[in-house]
């Protein structure tokens, strides 16, 4: 009896201890954070004018070697259209513009008139952003349309594409307006297959975007 009576002391206090939270909860690990999807910058579309001079020279080299050079300068001004997107830290997109001008030539004290009716531009633009103002290079394609009507000789009336590079710069000043500057370098060779015609010619293009 005695005996009896001690193990059913002990099975008692066993019972309540394992009552008592004697087990252990399990413990389940929390789960790990998950990190944000990330966001797709939009597309950035706009449009807008151009006006500014344009410099160059047109040099004719001829059979006999020997070399005419006439300077050439006249106004620009015409429309633009592009988007771009920002990548980090860096921006590019395209770009297309349409310009037109008049320009003299004058050789000898001969006033020739060279009308370029086209000179448009499919651009690559890339660039970043320093302060306030996006910075950026470009590239591409130019096609450019000359006419001109000289005192002695036949008319000139010809077209054609070459590559060109240049700088430029953006400033947004509102929401959704930006102005700012960009200078091209073009160089025809051979002008519409003309051996021995150079047209060389430099823009300097003050621009104003509305971005939509």
């Amino acid at each position: 009896m005695k005996h009896q009576y001690l193990l059913t002391v002990a099975g008692c206090l066993f019972a309540n201890t394992a009552i008592a939270g004697g087990l252990a909860d399990p413990i389940i690990p929390a789960p790990l954070p998950v990190p944000p999807a990330p966001i797709a910058q939009p597309l950035d579309w706009y449009a807008g004018l151009q006006a500014g001079p344009g410099e160059g020279e047109v040099v004719s080299n001829g059979d006999a070697g020997e070399q005419q050079q006439v300077d050439l300068s006249g106004p620009f001004f015409g429309l633009h259209a592009g988007v771009q997107r920002q990548f980090g830290s860096l921006t590019a997109g395209i770009e297309i513009d349409y310009n037109t001008s008049n320009v003299d030539l004058e050789d000898s004290g001969t006033d020739t008139v060279i009308e370029m009716d086209t000179l448009a531009h499919l651009k690559l633009r890339a660039g970043t952003e320093v302060g306030p103002a996006f910075i950026y290079g470009t590239a591409g394609l130019a096609y450019a349309s000359l006419s001109a009507e000289p005192v002695v000789g036949d008319p000139f009336d010809e077209s054609d594409t070459a590559p060109f590079y240049g700088l430029g710069a953006d400033v947004m000043v509102s929401q959704n307006i930006s102005v700012g500057g960009e200078v091209l370098v073009h160089n025809f060779e051979d002008f519409s297959g003309e051996e021995g015609l150079e047209v060389d010619l430099t823009t300097a293009m003050l621009r104003v975007s509305y971005h939509f």
